[in-house]
């Protein structure tokens, strides 16, 4: 008997590329794998393509709208969700998801201070992605995980006071292999390199 897995719309979480150079194109791969809607900022929009994948949604300006409908139509269909100037876009992408019932989004990132930008749309399932490092937003401030020993961790922001565990310079590494448990009384960021 063969097991199939059955993939419905918004099941899988979004890929939201802000910085194409976030991760190394291995790891965009694995993100990949089960053909989530991938989101892009029209910026990255030709490195993108230059990887030979189907983009589903970009992010323009709207006094771009028309050249990016002519330059886009092999991608077809591709939905153009605009932004006006005073607008940021990386909220017109969550705003987006949100409209479509994304259930979650691995982001990829230009710089931590866009953690900022982004925990505001906490009820989506997210990781974010920025300079070869992974960040899960810890809700409710409290996390518990297995780590092996040398595993240098992060937290954002870096002032953040956490009890039971002590990070100096923003970073910790794991002394031995087990469960660091870490409690704030706030949602913060964890992150580690990839």
């Amino acid at each position: 008997m063969s097991s199939h897995h059955i993939v419905r719309e918004n099941q899988e979480p979004a890929l939201l590329i802000m910085d194409a150079q976030a991760i190394s194109f291995e790891k965009i791969q694995e993100l990949l794998e089960w053909m989530p809607t991938v989101i892009v900022h029209y910026t990255e929009v030709e490195k993108v393509l230059g990887w030979g994948i189907k983009v589903d949604v970009v992010i323009v300006p709207v006094s771009e709208l028309e050249n990016w409908r002519n330059k886009l139509i092999d991608q077809a269909p591709v939905k153009l969700i605009t932004f006006n100037p005073t607008d940021d876009p990386l909220a017109t992408a969550f705003y987006y998801m949100n409209a479509t019932k994304a259930s979650g989004v691995n982001v990829l990132l230009k710089q931590k201070s866009d953690l900022n930008n982004i925990e505001t749309f906490s009820q989506l399932d997210m990781e974010a992605f920025i300079a070869n490092q992974r960040w899960c937003l810890i809700k409710g401030g409290h996390v518990e995980k297995w780590y092996p020993a040398g595993t240098v961790l992060y937290i954002y922001p870096q002032d953040l006071a956490l009890q039971e565990v002590q990070f100096t310079s923003g970073s910790m590494r794991v002394s031995k292999d087990g469960i660091v448990s870490m409690r704030a009384a706030q949602s913060f960021w964890l992150g580690e390199n990839l």
